[in-house]
């Protein structure tokens, strides 16, 4: 399993309004590719006061293939409607991890 995770920062002032686009036009448009089969949305507690609120948007992707696919093929046309509305209000990055292991109780 992969799991290709996207964290923005977010301007305080519009963080409600950025979560309800992300959810309605966002994550709608990637999982529409059919090549993520699970989607987690996490918004980080631990930070420092920066003016803004993080959230973490992670994509699971069963081969790398799959992944490969969406990165070329999907992922800068998504991530440019994002930057159409939001540019200059979010800064964003982007990590790819591989699961090793889950431990389960």
């Amino acid at each position: 399993m992969f799991l290709f995770n996207i964290t923005f920062n977010v301007e305080s002032g519009i963080h409600q309004q950025w979560l309800k686009w992300m959810k309605t036009h966002f994550a709608p448009a990637v999982m529409q590719t059919n090549l993520p089969t699970r989607l987690t949305i996490l918004k980080l507690l631990t930070e420092i006061d920066n003016g803004g609120s993080t959230f973490s948007f992670q994509f699971h992707f069963n081969t790398m293939e799959d992944f490969l696919n969406f990165d070329l093929n999907h992922k800068e046309l998504l991530l440019e409607r994002h930057n159409i509305f939001f540019r200059g209000k979010t800064v964003q990055f982007s990590t790819l991890l591989e699961e090793i292991e889950t431990v389960a109780p």
